[in-house]
């Protein structure tokens, strides 16, 4: 299925750097603890420091863009979320194996936005789904694109607007011929409009991971953030969303609580909360923003079905 969707979107081909030649060599499972400890050097998406602003400006990221060229990025867990794993079920339902024949076995189409150089990014595509990310930071994409295996050029360019579509590929899983392949948009998620995405030869996503983006996303811009994001999953398409609760602070991370979520999201998603987690024993560095609670709220999301 992988060698199918590099045929129909990413075809011409070139590597950037050292080629590609299918052994294991590259990114596989058991190294990514290994590689996320390089990517936490340049770390990724998580809670504080992105603040996304629809308003007009010489650059809505350039907060980012700062604490990337300063490295202040601390936030990049060195493995997957615990909530991801914990709701992988929820999040995408019965997946096909790897190696089934069927044409229509394909794994899900995952969506990350503000994604950075998470790990859980090449998790996924590592075990066949078909992965995208979208980041505004050229050097997060780098990060991520390099600690998963090689990345490729597409002749021409796939290119929308200010949009850049960039691809890198890893051996697969164990006992599949088919590569792994890790796609990021390069960009501003606000501007990945569903024309944008048609452009770019992106699907309808039939699930996302919102960790560290809607809590970072300035408060007056929420709206346009949901819009986006909406815009681009499938009907009856799934998002794992993870907010935060707390006092002390303004921002980032935005305390985002339930009656938020239901207000942003219930006139085009289906809202089940799953979990709230009190963070403060665990994370007691919250004590020193001043807060007296810190919680950590997870729900599942579902598209309506259109009309």
């Amino acid at each position: 299925v992988l060698v199918r969707l590099c045929s129909a979107l990413l075809l011409p081909l070139r590597p950037t750097s050292r080629a590609w030649n299918g052994s294991r060599s590259a990114m596989s499972l058991p190294r990514l603890r290994a590689a996320s400890c390089a990517a936490a050097a340049a770390a990724a998406i998580g809670y504080g420091a992105y603040t996304l602003s629809a308003a007009p400006g010489p650059d809505r990221l350039e907060r980012w863009h700062a604490k990337w060229a300063s490295k202040q990025t601390r936030w990049h867990l060195q493995q997957e979320h615990p909530l991801l794993v914990r709701y992988r079920a929820d999040l995408f339902g019965p997946q096909p194996r790897h190696d089934s024949p069927s044409p229509k076995a394909a794994r899900s189409n995952v969506l990350f936005p503000l994604c950075g150089a998470s790990v859980d990014l090449a998790a996924l595509a590592l075990r066949g789904y078909r992965v995208v990310g979208v980041e505004g930071v050229e050097a997060a994409v780098d990060a991520l694109l390099e600690t998963f295996g090689d990345e490729v050029e597409q002749a021409p360019p796939s290119v929308s607007g200010s949009l850049r579509l960039r691809t890198a590929v890893a051996p697969g899983e164990a006992g599949s011929d088919a590569p792994a392949v890790l796609r990021a948009v390069e960009g501003d998620f606000l501007h990945l409009s569903p024309s944008a995405a048609d452009a770019l030869g992106l699907p309808r996503f039939d699930a996302a991971f919102d960790r560290g983006a809607l809590v970072a996303v300035l408060p007056e811009d929420r709206e346009a953030y949901v819009a986006t994001l909406a815009g681009l999953m499938a009907p009856e398409g799934r998002v794992l969303l993870v907010t935060v609760e707390h006092d002390g602070f303004a921002g980032p991370p935005y305390e985002v609580r339930e009656a938020d979520v239901r207000e942003l999201f219930s006139p085009a998603f289906a809202v089940r909360p799953l979990q709230r987690e009190d963070r403060m024993g665990a994370e007691p560095h919250w004590r020193e923003r001043g807060c007296t609670r810190f919680e950590e709220a997870a729900y599942l999301l579902t598209r309506h079905r259109a009309g």
